[in-house]
């Protein structure tokens, strides 16, 4: 068994030779360091899934940048901060991409319940256009009005919550009903073709 020490000079030894052209070497590198990149990485992230992606990418990124490590400096700590960089872009994407999600929640569920349905139209756009203000109007009182507020008015589900004396969770249970509704409606009328 080899002493960390000698481990890490045999990957020095390894970068000098992936720095002479030889790209195998590289798997002295990437077995040195998989372990404790995925465990550095998994710490950072929120999903482990990435995990993976994100070690790989770390690779790609230091073997781009090998020419700038210093032999001797400690190489696991120098792939270590390109991976932690990594993990750090990765989280903040996900981050931003979870805060779309709830932001336009909504919008993506109306697209699903409703969507479909409108991509089969057999109707002309005007006509079809007509039909659904006609669905609409045929909502009950209370969830034609909290759609409208939503979709019509850009009212956010907080406020409409606060007008009618509600939690958030009833805006969408009443908007997801509203829109099988509007779904149903549009394929009794044949604006579009059953499922």
């Amino acid at each position: 068994m080899i002493s960390d020490t000698q481990q890490w000079a045999q990957v020095d030894v390894a970068v000098g030779k992936v720095l002479s052209g030889d790209r195998e070497a590289y798997r002295v590198v990437i077995e040195a360091c998989e372990s404790r990149l995925r465990m550095l990485v998994a710490g950072v992230l929120p999903e482990a899934a990435a995990v993976e992606d994100v070690v790989q990418q770390a690779f790609l990124v230091a073997y781009s940048k090998l020419a700038s490590y210093q032999t001797g400096t400690g190489f696991l700590a120098w792939i270590a901060t390109i991976a932690r960089y990594e993990a750090l872009n990765e989280r903040r994407r996900w981050i931003s991409e979870r805060s779309l999600r709830k932001r336009y929640g909504d919008e993506l569920r109306i697209e699903q319940a409703v969507g479909p349905a409108l991509e089969e139209a057999t109707t002309p756009d005007a006509l079809l256009v007509a039909r659904l203000h006609d669905c609409i109007g045929g909502l009950r009182e209370r969830a034609g009005e909290v759609l409208r507020a939503h979709y019509f008015e850009n009212q956010g589900n907080e406020v409409i919550a606060e007008r009618h004396g509600r939690d958030l969770g009833w805006v969408r249970l009443v908007l997801h009903r509203a829109r099988q509704a509007i779904a149903d409606c549009l394929r009794a009328k044949g604006a579009v073709e059953h499922a």
